[in-house]
């Protein structure tokens, strides 16, 4: 074996921890967290035993952000029978399990049993890079290279399934294992490392895993590798909608689309179709990533048409194969999985992942990242290499983990109207946008806040992210401008994969004059905003919901406007007149494809536009605001004065849920009731 130069390991803060033994538990734990070569989002485990109490990571909790309450607290002494007990099913050990909880916390998570029946006081498990190499290859030549890299200080498990068979082979070894050793390193699921302490723990394991990184650098053999081109302008616009529709039914997926350099070149090299085909790192990540990952291969040079024809053919073979895979090992009435791929992997283009959520998209990515460089890695060693396929299929349909999903499926469908959407809301700085973004969000979408002004749409995203992490992002535009159209639907779709609602509500204060005085660029001015950046909007949306499969809903912000004459309005009401027949038009256009198309009339809402046209109103009258104010409330029908504008965003929410699947060419009204703005 070459000489291996470790390189020490970098200061890890230990000085500023206290030394309570959770609080070091929890600094261990962010350690491992933050470091995506040790464990990729809420994967890895960490536990400590004070007394007689484990301390173990709760189930759904991420090492990276972990608090004192996300530790499951469980009786050593009641957790110690499970030494006695022969077989045990998912469900009964997770019973168990809660009959050993102390006090209420977060459910206890698979590894627990591992963690109790191992005699260390302050364990952590990871599914760090340099073990997934070393044990993903042939079985004697990983524990060959385990016992000569450690000599006995790391023991190699062959490979069983996680949770009580992996406890319980543990267990039977636990008398067996070298009173040096400090850690185990489990065939295809990572690494365990030991210590009397978090420091010490955690100072074992960056000594393990550095020296199996230093002997997996002399092994990698300089080797050239096909220099990818970055992907011709335009290509994921045409591909990722595609994907999401070929992906999208019956559950919508939201996509991530990683084009980084170091994942066009490992794309690039030579077997990587074949070699991807072998299978994941770990058990974990078929949970987090799928069974096996889509190979697209087009020519990026060839007309769009004809690429999305290519992509659509090449992932309805991949969904055959997938069932004939389902069909080689399911049981009577079990059916193929709705979520059946979640990577998807194009040489030119980059990876693309889908998933319920972007973090979970995000997580996906990069626990396929982490595969694909152990698929590297193992190829540089041996030869890569999973498990079986009987048991990736028994993994799939892990009941434990299967459930979790159905259960969220039922939640989403249950509770949101709006489950995995995409939303463009042009006009979200302010006003019936802001509210409508909130409104969006809370229906279970992921929107993007567009605005002129580029600040008030960050500020917008910003404060609805608060409550919605990771499913709202800014992105300024000016409708005039086609670049700038361009841009924002660009934005979108890299994004997150595609459009399901594009929410039109982008508007300018009027200029009042009589129509002996209007000017040509008044005119040109309202027309520009309200339908002419409309209509272009619209098309682009369209575009993309086409390009998806999925149908759509369009919702435009007309107001009374454009069904009664103003005086001096002719500028505004003109070009919202226009926008209502455009919508019109759309919804004719657009019906084939499932797209509706539909207006809100609303007027007298709280907004900023609405308050300077009643100021510029009030001034053209000669009256007060408070005059004018009044004025409108005694018009409508049910004495409203300011309609608030989260009452427009209910509608345009509803519009665009699958409550009025049905209905298009449609206008619906929020003003309180105005018998001349009656529509029909």
């Amino acid at each position: 074996m070459p000489e291996i130069k470790v390189s020490p390991p970098r200061s890890a803060g230990w000085d500023a921890v206290g030394p309570d033994p959770l609080d070091r538990l929890i600094h261990l734990s962010h350690l491992m967290g933050k470091d995506s070569r040790l464990v990729q989002p809420g994967g890895g485990n960490t536990s400590i035993k004070v007394g007689d109490a484990l301390l173990v990571k709760g189930s759904g909790t991420d090492l990276r952000t972990i608090t004192r309450q996300g530790f499951t607290r469980l009786s050593l002494s009641r957790l110690a029978g499970l030494r006695e007990v022969p077989d045990m099913s998912d469900a009964e050990m997770m019973r168990f399990m809660a009959g050993c909880m102390l006090e209420e916390g977060p459910a206890p998570s698979v590894e627990t049993p591992l963690h109790s029946l191992l005699p260390h006081r302050v364990i952590a498990h990871t599914h760090d890079v340099a073990t997934m190499s070393l044990t993903n290859i042939r079985d004697a030549e990983a524990e060959r290279l385990v016992g000569e890299l450690f000599e006995g200080r790391i023991v190699y498990v062959p490979y069983v399934r996680p949770g009580f068979p992996l406890a319980q082979m543990v267990g039977h070894m636990v008398g067996r294992i070298p009173t040096q050793a400090v850690g185990l390193t489990l065939a295809h699921h990572g690494l365990v490392v030991w210590g009397d302490d978090a420091k010490e723990c955690y100072e074992r394991l960056m000594e393990v895993t550095n020296r199996m990184d230093a002997y997996l650098a002399t092994k990698r053999k300089a080797r050239a590798v096909r220099r990818s081109a970055r992907p011709s302008p335009g290509l994921a616009e045409v591909v990722l909608p595609v994907i999401r529709g070929a992906l999208g039914t019956p559950e919508r997926v939201i996509l991530h689309f990683d084009d980084a350099d170091d994942v066009l070149e490992t794309l690039a090299r030579d077997r990587m179709p074949e070699l991807v085909r072998r299978g994941m790192a770990t058990p974990e990540h078929l949970l987090r990533a799928g069974r096996l990952p889509v190979w697209l291969d087009f020519d990026s040079a060839a007309p769009q048409d004809q690429i999305a024809k290519l992509v659509r053919r090449r992932l309805t073979e991949a969904r055959a194969e997938y069932e004939e895979y389902h069909g080689r090992h399911a049981g009577a009435g079990e059916r193929p999985l709705d979520d059946w791929t979640k990577v998807v992997l194009a040489p030119g283009l980059g990876m693309i992942t889908a998933f319920t959520d972007k973090r979970n998209a995000v997580t996906a990515n990069r626990c396929y990242r982490a595969s694909l460089e152990a698929i590297v890695n193992a190829e540089a060693v041996d030869r890569f290499q999973f498990i079986p396929e009987k048991d990736v299929f028994e993994f799939e349909h892990w009941p434990l983990e299967r459930r979790k999903i159905e259960e969220q499926v039922a939640k989403e469908r249950a509770t949101k109207l709006l489950p995995r959407h995409i939303v463009v809301v042009i006009g979200g700085g302010s006003g019936i946008g802001r509210a409508a973004a909130r409104r969006f969000a809370e229906e279970g979408a992921h929107v993007v806040v567009a605005d002129l002004n580029g600040d008030t749409s960050e500020a917008v995203a910003a404060e609805v992210a608060i409550t919605y992490p990771g499913r709202v992002v800014p992105a300024a535009v000016d409708v005039r401008d086609d670049a700038s159209l361009d841009a924002l639907f660009r934005q979108t779709v890299l994004e997150f994969g595609g459009l399901d609602c594009l929410f039109y509500t982008a508007g300018l204060p009027p200029r009042f004059a009589p129509i002996t005085e209007i000017r040509r660029e008044d005119l040109q001015r309202q027309l520009e905003v309200h339908y002419l950046g409309a209509v272009a909007a619209i098309g682009r949306a369209a575009a993309v919901m086409q390009r998806q499969g999925l149908g759509g809903s369009i919702v435009a912000s007309v107001s009374k406007a454009a069904l009664v004459p103003g005086r001096d309005a002719v500028a505004y009401g003109g070009s919202k007149a226009a926008l209502l027949q455009a919508l019109r038009v759309a919804a004719v256009e657009l019906g084939g494809d499932g797209i509706r198309v539909n207006a809100i009339n609303a007027d007298q809402v709280e907004t900023p536009l609405f308050l300077q046209f009643v100021k510029e109103r009030a001034a053209s009258r000669g009256v007060s605001v408070e005059e004018q104010l009044k004025a409108y409330r005694s018009r409508n029908l049910m004495g409203a004065t300011l309609i608030p504008p989260e009452a427009v965003a209910d509608v345009a929410v509803l519009l665009a849920s699958e409550r009025f699947r049905f209905t298009t060419g449609d206008i619906l009204t929020v003003d309180g009731g105005l018998p001349e703005a009656f529509p029909r």
